[in-house]
């Protein structure tokens, strides 16, 4: 992993900065903010040393997902243009936002951070190691199903195939995903995965308290005030 600040940031508060970010994002109404949290972004962006193309690409990948989440708001809240604009544009933003924290972030980190956000719930007595891991086997079928929707188009478009349909573009995406998925599960028993936890730097406290203060900024002006 490049050295960098996302790099030095523990992989819990990686998590909750996305989330606070994101929450942060939807919430704001004004330009300002909207603005003050675009150009964090691009700092961000920036700092990471990531290519360009890395952002592009992964906006490619996720299109339909993207649009599937832009078709149920204005189905169910929205049908000003101007508002679906800017709903739009912050659902590019958060995309940018799950780049930047999480692109690098390997199947233990990711499990860990999981674990450090649901940890107030341990208190109660639940299992949250069993439910940090399967929310991440859940997050890791996605990227699974995306990258096979890739590799599926890439293969059909060699052979010739121009017109796509359920049998052989949908129908190949969903088994060779969930093969692939068994694949993973299977590799990590075999492997007895176990979760170490690790508490946050320094470092990161710092980033989280900041990351915080711009959320408790944007939830008084724009749902209180």
């Amino acid at each position: 992993m490049q050295n960098n600040i996302i790099s030095k940031i523990s992989p819990t508060v990686r998590i909750i900065c996305l989330f606070i970010l994101s929450i942060s994002l939807f919430l704001a109404r004004s330009v300002f903010l909207i603005l003050l949290i675009t150009t964090l972004t691009l700092i961000l962006m920036v700092t990471t040393g990531k290519k360009v193309n890395l952002y592009v690409n992964t906006l490619k990948k996720i299109y339909i997902l993207l649009l599937f989440l832009l078709i149920i708001y204005i189905i169910m809240f929205e049908y000003n243009i101007f508002n679906i604009l800017i709903f739009t544009y912050k659902l590019i933003i958060v995309a940018l936002l799950f780049v930047i924290f999480c692109f690098n972030t390997n199947f233990n980190q990711l499990h860990q951070s999981i674990y450090g956000c649901l940890k107030p719930l341990k208190k109660i007595n639940f299992d949250i190691e069993q439910l940090s891991f399967d929310i991440v086997l859940a997050l890791k079928f996605l990227k699974i199903l995306i990258n096979q929707k890739d590799c599926v188009l890439k293969k059909q478009v060699t052979y010739g195939k121009k017109q796509l349909n359920l049998k052989n573009y949908i129908m190949p995406i969903f088994i060779n995903s969930v093969n692939e998925f068994n694949e993973l599960q299977y590799d990590l028993k075999t492997k007895f995965y176990k979760l170490s936890y690790r508490s946050s730097n320094i470092f990161s406290k710092i980033i989280l308290i900041l990351f915080l203060i711009l959320f408790i900024v944007v939830v008084f002006k724009e749902v209180i005030l």
